[in-house]
């Protein structure tokens, strides 16, 4: 009797274990480290057994999630698009809205009903591909009048708004990163509604700013259920932030100053406070695009191009050595 209370007590912990990885809130390096730790004290073998050895087998049946959802949403897509025009204005919006409210509703079941087997995450993922379009389709198919972009920045913000209320419910990453992509699409259309004449500078200094933020809660989330989107906020982020920086470079005399210090200062926080290496190499391409730059702009007629060439070629060596040994002192760990 006792034995069999043990084996329920410890499927309980198991799938506890599982939820608690699916869901973000223990990642497997925390997992792993563990079971590294109670190996060391127990003297026994460096590879326990256990729930690490279905890691492996998780992440290949997420992987096979994903594929599954991707060919599902492409042949929704392609079907949609063979029978479009057979359609009438309930099917276009049952099709393309309804479709994709039914398969966010799966997946909310699944999450609740099962939340270790990742089918929510899936049945979300296909949603939120779907809703944004199909509620665009159902403000066409109503009529509405498209001369502003207020119809459609208003429509976003209420898949906006609906994302972020299954985020509060769920916590789960596939919402947040809705959340994001749909916050994103929305703050750009608010620009564009409340200044229709704003220029592209306009918009560069916007996406720096998306670009911040996107740093900003990549920092937050590290030790958070949202962990797994801290690479991807910090890649996004980065590339956002100075692409628009250096499009201004050539037009601008204050960015051409300033460019510098941001790009140094970008590898500087990437060490010290955002310990990323995606944001580390992303501050050496922009400090690196931008020698290119001022070298062809000021010293290529003077001193040559091919010389331009060999200093630039010294200088980049010189940029990589110094990223190597920051990564390998700060960041490798």
């Amino acid at each position: 009797m006792t034995d069999k209370l043990q084996d329920i007590s410890k499927q309980d912990l198991l799938d506890e274990l599982a939820s608690r990885l699916e869901s973000g809130v223990i990642s497997e390096a925390e997992v792993s480290a563990l079971l590294q730790q109670s190996a060391n004290t127990t003297d026994s073998m460096p590879t326990p057994a256990g729930p690490i050895a279905r890691l492996p087998s998780l992440s290949i049946m997420r992987l096979l999630y994903v594929i599954g959802a991707i060919f599902i949403t492409l042949g929704v897509l392609y079907l949609v698009s063979q029978i479009w025009d057979d359609l009438g204005t309930a099917g276009r919006i049952f099709i393309t809205l309804g479709l994709g409210l039914l398969f966010a509703g799966t997946g909310s079941y699944f999450m609740l009903q099962d939340p270790t087997r990742g089918l929510g995450t899936v049945f979300h993922g296909i949603g939120g591909c779907i809703i944004p379009g199909g509620a665009l389709v159902t403000l066409d198919e109503m009529g509405v009048d498209f001369d502003s972009t207020w119809p459609i920045t208003l429509t976003i913000a209420m898949v906006f708004v609906f994302y972020s209320a299954l985020t509060l419910v769920h916590r789960r990453v596939i919402l947040t990163f809705w959340v994001f992509a749909n916050g994103t699409a929305l703050v750009y259309l608010l620009m564009d509604s409340l200044l229709p004449t704003a220029s592209g500078e306009h918009y560069d200094y916007l996406t720096m700013t998306i670009g911040i933020s996107y740093l900003i809660c990549a920092h937050l989330f590290r030790s958070d259920w949202n962990e797994r989107l801290t690479p991807l906020l910090n890649f996004f982020g980065a590339i956002g932030f100075y692409g628009a920086a250096f499009s201004q470079v050539p037009d601008r005399v204050v960015m051409e100053m300033l460019f510098p210090i941001l790009a140094f200062g970008g590898l500087a926080l990437s060490v010290a406070i955002l310990q990323s290496r995606l944001v580390l190499v992303i501050s050496n391409l922009a400090i690196i695009a931008y020698i290119i730059y001022f070298t062809a702009e000021y010293f290529a007629d003077s001193i040559g191009w091919p010389v331009a060439l060999i200093l630039l070629g010294f200088i980049i060596i010189g940029i990589g050595y110094f990223s190597i040994n920051l990564n390998r002192k700060y960041l490798r760990a």
